[in-house]
């Protein structure tokens, strides 16, 4: 068995926002806003006055936060105990305290063009592209905010998750829950809850909220973090001595170079090991450099 070492690299642009800016808002845990269910959708500006909105999303108790997203056109409700990341454009992600955090529950909600699919094309054409077997896979149809939408429950990946599906004037919203593993008991029943948060209260009216304890927005620079594994990448040629394998083993890539015919891939697969101890350091320039921070792998979490 031979192996190689890879350090994979994933670097994240983690945009930590004030809370209700013009595009995006997030009501804090406290404030005017008084406990109203969610029916009939009608939520008071202000307690102490008449004055009333028409409005689908509002804070159902203090348990929760409101999400306004009036850019995508959606707006949600989600446990208090999250924080809202803006990897880009497209996407938010709801997390605990850091998206490095791949122990916990979390949601990503993306927002692509539709192209005229409907929401059953849209999730045959995004499992096109999966090679497993599709007898673990539950795929349930259910509505929100009226509009078709599709679950996907049993999801292979580098952790088990469920997906939804909904389109609403021709935009696909792309919703994944991870991890949603029934093995781990305590960290599925909190998955479910987040789940069942956020699309029970999802619709697509953020232009009917009324925010009257929305935060004056600050300004927050933006934060990056570069992260990723140190690990053995396995590629199994067999015992020094015996003849080439014919076809291309596990974990190897066949291409001609000074490693030999086969030699391995390069990612990162669920058996091989990640490796802890290894020294890394951040400069400027070229490398070898360094200056700028230095640390060593782990193997809990993203390095």
């Amino acid at each position: 068995m031979k192996t190689r070492l890879f350090f994979h690299v994933l670097i994240f642009a983690a945009l930590v926002l004030s809370a209700c800016t013009q595009a995006v808002a997030a009501l804090p845990e406290s404030g005017k806003t008084p406990n109203v269910e969610i029916k009939p959708p009608v939520v008071l500006t202000d307690p102490e006055s008449d004055q009333a909105v028409t409005s689908k999303c509002s804070r159902s108790s203090e348990e929760v936060r409101l999400l306004i997203n009036s850019v995508h056109g959606y707006c949600l409700q989600y446990p208090a105990e999250y924080d809202v990341f803006y990897p880009n454009e497209s996407e938010i992600k709801l997390v605990k305290h850091s998206v490095l955090n791949v122990s916990e529950p979390s949601v990503s909600i993306m927002v692509h063009p539709a192209d005229g699919l409907t929401v059953d094309q849209a999730v045959d054409q995004f499992l096109a592209v999966y090679t497993f077997p599709e007898s673990g896979l539950v795929r349930e149809s259910l509505t929100i905010d009226g509009e078709a939408a599709v679950m996907l429950d049993g999801m292979p990946g580098q952790e088990i998750n469920r997906q939804v599906f909904v389109i609403h004037n021709d935009y696909l919203d792309h919703l994944t829950f991870m991890p949603m593993d029934k093995n781990q008991s305590e960290v599925y029943a909190q998955s479910e809850t987040l789940y069942r948060t956020v699309v029970q209260s999802f619709n697509f009216r953020p232009e009917s909220n009324a925010c009257p304890d929305c935060p004056v927005p600050e300004e927050t620079p933006p934060s990056g973090m570069i992260s990723g594994w140190v690990w053995h990448d396995l590629c199994e040629l067999g015992k020094d001595g015996q003849p080439a394998p014919v076809t291309t083993p596990p974990g190897c890539v066949q291409e001609d170079s000074p490693l030999g015919l086969y030699h391995a891939d390069g990612v990162l697969a669920t058996d091989e090991p990640l490796i802890e101890g290894v020294v890394v350091t951040l400069g400027e320039g070229a490398c070898p450099s360094m200056g700028l921070a230095e640390t060593s792998t782990i193997v809990t979490d993203l390095s």
